[in-house]
Order: structure tokens, then sequence, then C-alpha cells
């Protein structure tokens, strides 16, 4: 650092720069203690501490020590423990009963078989609380026990419930302004049952993927949660499914390994045996109730493993009277069969977005696509969609069934007034031959329907009849993850 440096740091007040240093990494904040004692006591101040180590260490567990000890009683706002190993349990026992002592609101703890102190769960001062990996959690003493008057937010991963459901219920009935929740990879598959029921949560996100069993029960009864994320194999029942509230929707439902061997296929290796009716198909399970719990949703996002959902345990497709704006993955494996119903099912459908366009040919989707088309594919034709975005992972082929699928949606969407096909070549040339190809259809549904082309280096735009306008630096390659969650 030079001296005009050192001088610019000086003139600044003192709870100015403890607020700088809470945003540097701990050991790199605690290495200004050096620099002179107005430093030393700077670093005093930090509000946010954050401890990571691959090891049981000696040295590390002194530098923890010397910290908390410099620090004292001060104001903590953030507290970080993430060690690997096994780390001495007294050492570990005597930091989170600090950090509690000191009012921590914001506590992330990343321990490897740990038992967790108690004091943990009756805390007066904590806001967000994020617990992973490999805890063992016991609230046999009763509900009384967990008591988190002020949390708001609640992450677990890879925690085990010693009551299992009745632990998990007692840990959620002690967060009474709880308005997040995130679970990832909690072993449910064997509890009796799993519910989650809180009327303050607002978002939930559930994450299972190393499980192959189906839960024998889940419900949920959270009235006022506005944004959803569940992935998981789809429940044996789902007595109790309350999102009156629900606006956003991301599900990765999937069946079992059994349940999708068990479904029947036609010789043609299609969903259904004999024809395309929804009642010739072969129930492996039910989500029926789950997604009548769901179909007040605005903003809808589906799995390739979610539409087998659709295909396989579904009894009737729900009608989706609010859905505005819907998105789904595509998987060679897998079929559009559950596609025809659900969009013959939202009538107020303005939005559609296919993350690929490769799937399994089925004697189901015909409606849809081109693998076997009828003559009047109604649920396009009938479409209320007005603008259909495609991303596409790999190099197009214009010759190839992408193009020709595209092709066939501009055909068959007569209320079409927008399409966007995104994809990555990088040689411009393919770019201006693929948006040629698409201008010169001989027949489209909506002729003042807006093309655009997009690729890394291009965007080409034009609207029917003809005009074409050229936009070479957009979107600029940094800017990649950025418009991609755009499109989507």
């Amino acid at each position: 650092m030079d001296f005009a440096s050192r001088d610019m740091f000086s003139g600044l007040p003192d709870p100015l720069i403890s607020h700088i240093l809470s945003f540097l990494p701990t050991k790199e904040a605690a290495s200004t203690s050096v620099l002179s004692k107005r430093w030393r006591f700077l670093f005093a101040s930090v509000t946010n501490l954050d401890f990571k180590s691959n090891g049981n260490s000696p040295s590390f567990m002194e530098f923890v020590d010397m910290l908390l000890a410099l620090q004292g009683n001060a104001p903590l706002n953030r507290f970080s423990l993430d060690l690997t190993g096994y780390p001495d349990p007294v050492h570990v026992t005597v930091w989170i009963l600090h950090a509690l002592g000191r009012g921590v609101s914001d506590f992330d703890l990343r321990l490897s078989e740990y038992p967790l102190p108690h004091e943990i769960f009756v805390s007066k001062t904590l806001v967000r609380l994020k617990l992973g990996e490999g805890y063992d959690v016991n609230f046999s003493t009763g509900v009384e026990d967990v008591l988190l008057p002020k949390l708001k937010t609640l992450d677990i991963d890879s925690v085990a419930f010693e009551e299992e459901d009745v632990g998990f219920e007692r840990l959620l009935s002690g967060c009474p302004v709880l308005e997040e929740l995130v679970l990832t990879n909690i072993g449910w598959e064997n509890w009796e049952f799993f519910s989650v029921s809180v009327t303050s949560l607002k978002r939930l996100t559930i994450f299972l993927d190393d499980f192959d069993e189906n839960p024998k029960s889940v419900s949920f009864d959270t009235p006022n949660l506005e944004y959803l994320e569940y992935s998981d194999n789809i429940a044996r029942e789902y007595p109790k499914v309350n999102f009156s509230s629900l606006v956003e929707a991301h599900l990765g439902l999937r069946v079992s390994e059994d349940q999708s061997a068990d479904a029947d296929f036609s010789e043609e290796d299609g969903y259904f045996l004999e024809s395309d009716d929804e009642e010739e198909k072969e129930m492996v399970g039910n989500a029926t109730n789950f997604l009548l719990g769901i179909c007040n949703v605005q903003i809808l996002y589906l799995s390739a493993k979610t539409l087998e959902v659709l295909t396989f345990c579904c009894e009737a497709t729900p009608v989706f009277n609010n859905l505005i704006k819907l998105t789904f993955e595509s998987n060679s494996e897998l079929g559009w069969d559950s596609l025809p119903p659900l969009l013959q099912n939202c009538p107020k459908l303005e939005t559609l977005i296919f993350k690929g366009l490769v799937h399994k040919s089925t004697d189901g989707c015909g409606n849809m696509c081109l693998c076997k088309p009828l003559k009047n594919p109604s649920c396009l034709s009938t479409s209320a969609v007005k603008m259909l975005k495609i991303i596409l992972s790999v190099n197009i082929d214009d010759e190839g069934m992408e193009m020709e699928q595209i092709m066939y949606f501009l055909e068959k969407m007569p209320r079409l007034e927008q399409l966007v096909v995104y994809f990555n070549i990088s040689y411009d040339p393919s770019v201006f031959d693929i948006s040629k190809k698409l201008q010169s259809i001989p027949r489209i549904a909506s002729p003042k329907c807006n093309i655009q082309v997009i690729s890394p280096n291009l965007s080409l735009s034009c609207t029917m009849p003809f005009t074409l306008s050229k936009k070479s630096s957009a979107p600029p390659n940094e800017e990649y993850s950025w418009f991609l969650k755009a499109l989507i």
C-alpha cells in the first residue's frame, strides 16, 4: 500500500473503515490489525466473521480464539464456520456460544458429524440460520425447546432429524415469522409424513437428488407462499396442498426407477398403448392432488422429467387459468405427450419457452410437433401464446428436426407476435442462413410476427413481411449468463 493510499484511508471515519473491513475475508481483515493500534481497535469492531478450515489445525483454533478474544462482546452481525474433518468439539461449542452471546443475526454453520448445542434453537436474535452438512438434530424433549422468534430464513442441508418427521415439525413450529425455507437432501423418504405448515412462508426450495425412493406422504399448508422450487421423486400421496398465493413455481419432479420401469410402452416406443386419450395411459403414481394445488400459478418452469410425471402420474391435466409464462426442458429420452393437453388448459398463456427441442418420438405428442403430426394441431392453432422463445445449447443443423420444428410453430400459431431463437453458433454466415430460411416460410400463421435470431456474436431480427435489421454487437459475450436468464 503506497503512502497516498494510507493517507486516504487514515482520513476516513472509524465506522466506515470497520464497514469496509466487514466485506473482506476474516484472515485478511485481521491482518490489518498489525498496521497500528488504531487498526487493531478497528478490526475489533468488525461485525462479520467467516472462518474456514480444511482440518483440525491447532494454529487455526488458536487464530479463532485470539480473534474472538480481541473482539470481546461487541455486537456481531454474521458468523460463518465452515470446518471439514473432525474439529475439537469443545472449541467449536465455545465459538458457537460466543457468537450467540454477542447477538448474532446471521449464522452459517457447516460442520460434519457435530452435535449442535441446544442454544442455537432458542436464540432471540437469529434472523438467518444455515445448517449443513451432517448434523444430528434432536428435539426429543418437546416443542417448547425450539423458539426462534425472529428467524426469517432457514437453510438446512443434509441434516438428520433423530425424530424424523416429528422433529422437523417441531423445528418449523418454533419459527413463527419464517419467510424463506431451503431444504437440501433431507432424507425423508422413510418418514411417515413430511409436512411444511408455515403460514408466514413466502419462498420454499426443496431439492433432493440422491434418493430414488418415493416419499410416503407430503403435505403443504403455506397459504402465503409466492415462490416454490420443488425437486424430488413424487410422493405416494399428497393429502393437503395449499398454495393459494403462489405466483412462480419451478418443478423438478420425477418418477422413481421402479415407476419408470412399470410404465407401459407401445410397440413403437410411445407412451400410449393404442390412442392419445388420457384414459388409455398407464398410471404408475399419482401427483394429481399436488398439481391441482399449484393450478393458480402465473409463472411455471417444468423439467423434462416433470413432463413425464404429467404423462404417467396425473389423472387429468389441471386447468391453469392464471398461467402467463411457461418454460420447460426437452430431453432426447422423454416425449412431449403431456404438452398438448397442458397448452390447451392454459387459456391466458402469453410466453412459451423451450429449453431444447430434441425429444423422444411418441404417439402422444403428434398434436404438438412433427413426430406424427395431426392435420389439425388444435393445441397450437388455439394457443394464446404471443411470444415464443427457443434456447438451443448445441449447434443447429438448418436441415434438421430443430429447424423444421421452429418452422412448424410459425405455420401453426396464429397469435404469435415474436419468435426469439438463441443458439451458440459463432459463425455469422450460418446465423444469416438460418434467419433467411425462417423468413422464407411460404405460409406463416401470424404475418406480422417479429423473428429474432441470436448467437454469441450476432443478433438478427425481421418482421413479416420481410424487413431485416442487424445488430452485430448484441449480446456481448460477457453478458451470456444475464441474457439467458432474461430469456427464461
